[in-house]
């Protein structure tokens, strides 16, 4: 992880995390042995994959599904949170790209057991800096507004700022977790990219995403 940025970000505040989400599965048995670690990834810590596994929008099984990784991608763990349950899962940033079934740095959280490397000791993800929008904005899988929309930043609630990247347009889009849910509606913690515009905060000092 890159510490100077995040360890000052995580400075800022320390969060109660809410978690939402479905009891735990059984782990499928892997095939293989474990790659090895290769440390910094972005904003994240590299994990393998040990099969194809879904990544959802906020920490719980049974949250929307917003990408898969595959066994082979390049996966960074950022930080975890806790369904409601108490079973941890950890946002994450798929880099990998398929064309024509997923963007490059899809992110959404990952179930830990279907991972190689542990991800106990990441930090929480509600102690990263709040923000807030200037307006409803929309949350996307995926660095650009033309990607699939899993959700919504909405004015003047709490945004936790993770990670900033450049789309394929050239503007910049901030990795953000919009921390409030909405019974019916959305879920707590669920995360997405939001277009830097419509945040009401300098991002500069946030870590690359990748």
């Amino acid at each position: 992880m890159r510490s100077g940025k995040i360890i000052a970000a995580v400075a800022l505040l320390a969060a109660t995390l809410v978690g939402v989400g479905a009891p735990a599965r059984a782990e499928a048995a892997p095939t293989g042995t474990a790659p090895t670690e290769t440390g910094a990834l972005g904003a994240g810590r590299t994990v393998r994959p040990k099969l194809d596994t879904g990544m959802f929008s906020a920490p719980g099984l049974s949250t929307p599904r917003v990408g898969t990784a595959r066994v082979g991608d390049d996966v960074a763990a950022i930080c975890l949170a806790y369904d409601n349950n108490g079973a941890p899962m950890a946002l994450a940033i798929d880099l990998t790209g398929r064309t024509g079934a997923q963007w490059a740095d899809t992110a959404g959280y990952i179930w830990p057991p279907d991972y190689w490397q542990g991800m106990t000791d990441l930090l929480p993800c509600g102690a990263w800096p709040r923000m807030i929008t200037f307006r409803d904005t929309g949350l996307y899988s995926g660095p650009g507004t033309s990607t699939p929309r899993v959700g919504t930043a909405w004015f003047n609630e709490p945004v936790a700022g993770i990670c900033k990247i450049i789309d394929s347009r050239g503007s910049r889009m901030v990795l953000g977790i919009a921390l409030t849910g909405r019974n019916g509606v959305q879920w707590s913690y669920t995360a997405g990219y939001i277009w830097n515009l419509d945040i009401n905060a300098n991002t500069s000092g946030l870590a690359d995403c990748v």
